[in-house]
């Protein structure tokens, strides 16, 4: 699981230079979301309303949006719910929960993105590169599943025919660089699948970005509007 973005950090190298007084740095960088002295709430998710723009880590900035009671209305916020081991989640606030198995540490912290369809609520954007004035950030991929909320949602719900699927789509000073999906849910003649296993999800058809944004995308307009995001992988090259 998770392996191979981990391979791929292993085969970059990091490297600064110093040239007329500029520092240039080119690293791979890996979003794993393991912040310290983070306090979950009772439902094992965290918003940041401190900056209530939303979350760093590192270069990038993932977004979200709150009400003037700085409720969580859509964007990015942060989970740590882990399914039981019994794999048994009646009775449980399965909205930010992912749908996988538990493997890791309790406590292993991922992103959960939410598309809230009711104008204004959601960011302006959904992804940042912070450092865009002084260099490039090239995105080249992420894990994805689904939060169990959505999976039971799709497994008593969809009929032959509907699918479930994200898009994203890069952008660099206002123009589209290029876009990608992955289909979460795909119910057709050949095959019922629910995704439910942390699945790699190729960005690099986004290229050189500053801004990304997410869709979810469902043949079923009454599918809740969850991801669950890990490992969000970026090329960054800078010069200050």
């Amino acid at each position: 699981m998770k392996r191979f973005l981990i391979i791929l950090i292993a085969l970059v190298s990091l490297t600064s230079c110093f040239k007329d007084g500029a520092v240039k740095r080119k690293y791979v960088l890996e979003a794993t979301f393991q912040y310290g002295g983070l306090r979950f709430g009772s439902d094992s998710t965290l918003i940041n309303t401190t900056n209530v723009e939303g979350f760093g880590f590192d270069a990038l900035n993932f977004n979200h949006n709150l009400d003037v009671n700085k409720k969580f209305m859509g964007g990015f916020l942060l989970s740590c719910a882990e399914m039981p081991k019994s794999g048994n989640t009646s009775g449980l606030m399965n909205t930010y929960r992912a749908n996988v198995p538990a493997t890791m540490s309790v406590g292993n912290i991922y992103t959960v993105y939410h598309q809230n369809p009711i104008p204004g609520t959601m960011p302006k954007h959904d992804m940042e590169f912070a450092f865009d004035e002084n260099g490039t950030c090239d995105i080249l991929g992420c894990y994805v599943t689904n939060t169990v909320e959505v999976a039971n949602f799709v497994r008593l719900n969809f009929k032959k025919g509907d699918r479930l699927a994200i898009k994203a789509t890069g952008y660099l000073k206002g123009a589209v660089t290029g876009e990608a999906e992955i289909a979460l849910a795909e119910f057709t003649e050949k095959k019922d699948s629910v995704v439910s296993v942390w699945t790699p999800f190729e960005l690099g058809k986004l290229g050189s970005v500053d801004l990304v944004d997410f869709e979810i995308i469902s043949s079923n307009p009454a599918v809740p509007a969850y991801f669950c995001m890990d490992n969000m992988v970026a090329t960054i090259d800078i010069e200050y």
